[in-house]
């Protein structure tokens, strides 16, 4: 089985069977996840400390002893994921857990840091409940896939945001080809709680640099094309609609697979 990033029906359908004492726990430890594109051991050995000191941090730095290689980072956390951690630490206190600095951030049966193996089987299982034949793994390339195609392509910057030292191996993580940038540019989420709450995708090619206001397919191939890809139009498809669409103030496309190939 080839590990690969989750679909958006996917990622809702994961949140829609997490389920029983340790639902809040384990939706907290999925969003974190994906998220922030975590490492297993990144994910399992998080401190309160790292996410939080008087308030929830904007940012978390992954320790060297958690991190491969023993290499530090820091990686930002967006507004979702730090209201998501504010109110998990909510409920740890309701539920009496131990909110200090040195606590584990997600607490296991025996009151330690969950293990790798321990995260690995509330994910199969999750994924079992939900119907999705893929490794734990796949949420890492999940996150590292939606972080991709939302900074429109950078490989820098999400080579920086995974924390691998040589590029190349972001290229080979993510794995897209020309033709699954445009399929997922329509299936996958511009924001992981739309994926979650809604269902619906929402992730497109950024289009800062046109100033018209009505985009076409044909726009959106060209601009593919300038950045490297090869995608052409498929013969003989009628004229796709225009359509406007405006999200977080950035103008925006969607992409239909039918029209392009």
């Amino acid at each position: 089985m080839t590990t690969r990033a989750l679909e958006d029906q996917e990622i809702k359908a994961i949140f829609e069977n997490i389920s029983g004492a340790h639902a809040e726990r384990n939706e907290t430890l999925l969003i974190t996840g994906i998220g922030l594109a975590l490492r297993a051991s990144e994910l399992v050995g998080l401190k309160v400390s790292d996410v939080y000191d008087r308030q929830v941090k904007s940012y978390v730095t992954i320790r060297p002893e958690t991190a491969k290689f023993g290499k530090e980072r820091t990686i930002r956390i967006g507004d979702g994921i730090q209201q998501t951690i504010s109110d998990f630490l909510d409920w740890k206190r309701q539920k009496k857990e131990s909110c200090a600095k040195r606590a584990p951030l997600f607490l296991s049966q025996k009151k330690g840091h969950l293990t790798r193996q321990a995260l690995f089987e509330i994910v199969k299982r999750i994924f079992w409940e939900a119907s999705i034949d893929q490794s734990p793994h796949c949420l890492r390339k999940t996150g590292a896939t939606i972080y991709y195609i939302e900074s429109n392509y950078d490989l820098i910057a999400t080579q920086h945001f995974l924390g691998h030292a040589d590029p190349s191996t972001t290229r080979r993580y993510i794995g897209l080809t020309s033709e699954q940038i445009v399929e997922y540019a329509e299936r996958m989420s511009n924001h992981l709680f739309t994926a979650i709450r809604e269902g619906k995708s929402y992730t497109n090619v950024q289009m800062s640099n046109f100033s018209q206001e009505n985009l076409t397919i044909q726009d959106a191939v060209a601009f593919l094309n300038q950045q490297g890809f090869e995608v052409t139009l498929t013969a003989k498809q009628p004229e796709p609609e225009r359509r406007k669409a405006v999200v977080a103030g950035s103008k925006v496309m969607k992409f239909s697979r039918a029209a392009v190939a």
